[in-house]
């Protein structure tokens, strides 16, 4: 359901990018341009902060490239990075005002530390035991090491952008990371802060 309702919002978000290039608007050509930033969010699955950082090359007037790599801080002995190849189609809805659908191919690499199994998983229940059974069987299962899950992805979302200055600009971003395998899907909300130069 949550994949299904994603594909709804991102449909609708490239519709409406589409829509809002057929209006009256002037769009000012951006072939060429670039631009750096700092990102912040947060990991609706993971239920931690995200930082980052990220470069964007308008490699035609309406789509640019958005490489980028985030890191979601460590929660419940879980940390994760991303790394990011992202296009976005721009549709300038006003002179300071863009929107854009965002599609790409993200890898994540997937840290456990101190656990059995990965994090967001459901733990079976456990059967009634002697408390002396308990402890020496909880103490055999549970492994002291990491371990490294990878995983590549695609990305759908949408987001915005407005210039607040002529050199720095601020956005927001949702973007879902779809996986082979559903646990290690990821939704995310995302803050930016850029230099374009």
């Amino acid at each position: 359901m949550k994949r299904l309702v994603l594909l709804t919002v991102c449909m609708f978000s490239f519709a409406a990018a589409c829509f809002a290039q057929r209006g009256n608007i002037r769009y000012k050509g951006e072939k060429g341009i670039s631009s750096t930033g700092v990102m912040l969010g947060y990991a609706v699955d993971n239920k931690s902060a995200l930082i980052g950082v990220d470069y964007r090359y308008n490699i035609l007037d309406r789509l640019r490239l958005a490489p980028s790599v985030l890191y979601s801080l460590k929660n419940n002995d879980l940390d994760t990075w991303y790394v990011n190849a992202d296009a976005h189609y721009l549709a300038r809805i006003t002179e300071r005002i863009t929107i854009y659908p965002v599609g790409g191919i993200g890898f994540s690499v997937w840290n456990t530390k101190n656990i059995l199994i990965h994090p967001l998983e459901e733990l079976p229940e456990p059967e009634v035991e002697t408390r002396a059974e308990s402890e020496t069987e909880s103490d055999a299962e549970t492994p002291k090491e990491t371990e490294t899950k990878m995983r590549l992805g695609l990305n759908l979302g949408f987001g915005g952008e407005m210039r607040v200055t002529k050199d720095i600009i601020i956005g927001a971003e949702f973007r879902y990371n779809l996986t082979s395998e559903r646990i290690y899907d990821q939704a995310m909300f995302l803050a930016r802060a850029a230099y374009y130069f």
